[in-house]
């Protein structure tokens, strides 16, 4: 059984880099690299989230792990991803970077998975997975209705319609686990009937946050978070599957989850070159 992250204050942060020599901890920035380049805190090695499942086997499991961002938002979704892999211990920096610098964070700070407690069957998890792949597509949608870059306008709609195909291939999965399973439309109602992340249905998700998704910025660092949820529920369930068939599929999908975190990373990258250069 896995660990679940634990939250962090940036004055716990400050008190806890205090009195650890470097060599007995992990500081671990997932931001892009312009953002570690323009600010950084001291000592924390640089792995954007769109990456940090391709380097796992680089990092040290067992010594704490402090993860952070610019709000608290991709950090949460790095954070659970870790524990998810068996990191001893992880904790999430509420509120980022712009916590430390006392300055006002403005997004969701944690995904509150306490809905999944880690004992869930693969079958309860690929039910999980299925609404949520379900949920993405209207959030996608949803947001790239009203997004007011033409670039991330195009790349949510795209997102959009790659969960369809994720949705047929989670319920393929599903029936390798459960043959007695018949009616994709009935999969996974129930107890996470609503469940986008964090327990919070897709729309009561959009409402709480809505400021957060006001900046093209936002929508993004939003994104990556759920991406990265879907990608940690993949890998999980790809650890317990005893079908050689599943095994592959969800390796599979857990790659196609890595392609769009690097999709959204690209987009990110592109929307502050533009800004850097005078483009608005």
């Amino acid at each position: 059984m896995t660990s679940k992250p634990k939250s962090m204050t940036q004055e716990a942060a400050k008190a806890f880099l205090d009195s650890h020599s470097v060599e007995e901890y992990i500081l671990l920035d997932v931001r892009q690299d312009w953002e570690y380049e323009e600010f950084h805190l001291p000592g924390a090695t640089l792995i954007p989230l769109p990456v940090l499942a391709d380097h796992l086997a680089e990092m040290a499991r067992d010594k704490p792990t402090i993860v952070y961002c610019a709000s608290g938002g991709r950090s949460a979704a790095a954070a659970n991803l870790l524990s998810g892999q068996r990191f001893k211990e992880v904790y999430n920096l509420l509120g980022g970077v712009m916590a430390w610098r006392n300055e006002y964070a403005v997004g969701p700070f944690e995904l509150g998975t306490g809905y999944f407690s880690g004992k869930e069957t693969p079958l309860e998890i690929l039910a999980l997975a299925f609404k949520m792949e379900d949920n993405l597509g209207s959030f996608y949608a949803e947001i790239a209705s009203s997004a007011s870059s033409l670039d991330v306008k195009k790349t949510l709609t795209k997102l959009a319609g790659f969960e369809k195909g994720h949705k047929a291939k989670v319920f393929a999965v599903a029936k390798a686990f459960e043959p007695s399973l018949e009616d994709m439309g009935e999969f996974a109602k129930g107890t996470y009937a609503d469940a986008l992340e964090g327990g919070m249905g897709a729309e009561a998700f959009l409402e709480a946050n809505r400021e957060y998704f006001q900046t093209p910025k936002g929508t993004l660092e939003a994104a990556m978070m759920f991406e990265a949820q879907a990608l940690d529920l993949y890998m999980r369930c790809a650890e317990s599957a005893s079908f050689e068939k599943a095994v592959t599929v969800l390796h599979q999908l857990a790659q196609e989850e890595k392609a769009h975190l690097k999709i959204l990373a690209k987009l990110m990258e592109t929307l502050h070159d533009s800004r850097k250069g005078g483009h608005p």
